[in-house]
């Protein structure tokens, strides 16, 4: 990381760039306002990353290890119990999609040359693949029926997100009760299926 007079500026740069981006989203960005939150030149953001691709990517890196800690966190609480990690790492993810909805824009993706993909590359949602990765191995389900429920948990974290973020829920609704309620009804209709149940 680059000090500049006992600072860390870089860290500086990209908390501002986050916090300017969860609240203007991509579109509204502005490297010219993050250098003035920081109190230095409006080249600065760009000038310490080599330009935008270069901050958007140390922004993916600084989000990555934000939500690795909280996936290594319930990892270590949960055990070898797979599936209560795999809820509740999906829950997190959900909860750090709607706190970071740019994560959601193209865009985002585009910039680091990752598409919306790019986010499947990071440790914390790898981590939390695994987790159901594991559950599935440990219960002898074939491959093709976990890519078919990975996928119903996929469309699950993007769609509350999006129905979070966009404020299209019902009146009286409650997101996370409705997220719970959808990841359990996901797991039963898996054990279900597989005779597990």
């Amino acid at each position: 990381m680059i000090k500049e007079t006992g600072r860390n500026l870089e860290e500086e740069l990209i908390r501002e760039a986050v916090r300017q981006m969860r609240k203007n989203g991509v579109d509204g960005f502005s490297a010219r306002a993050v250098a003035e939150a920081c109190g230095v030149s409006c080249a600065a953001p760009f000038k310490h990353f080599n330009g935008r691709r270069g901050l958007f990517l140390a922004i993916s890196r600084y989000l990555d290890l934000e939500l690795s800690e909280t996936m290594e966190a319930i990892e270590k609480q949960a055990g070898t119990d797979y599936k209560k990690a795999h809820l509740e790492m999906n829950t997190a993810y959900i909860r750090y999609l709607c706190e970071n909805p740019f994560l959601i824009s193209e865009y985002f993706w585009r910039t680091i040359n990752e598409g919306q993909a790019g986010i499947r590359k990071w440790k914390s949602f790898r981590k939390m693949a695994a987790q159901f990765s594991a559950y599935c191995r440990e219960k002898n389900i074939p491959d093709e029926v976990y890519k078919s429920y990975y996928f119903n948990f996929q469309t699950l974290a993007y769609g509350a997100a999006f129905v979070t973020v966009n404020s299209l829920l019902l009146e009286g609704s409650d997101v996370w009760t409705g997220v719970k309620d959808l990841q359990e009804r996901i797991y039963r209709n898996l054990e279900q299926t597989m005779g597990l149940a």
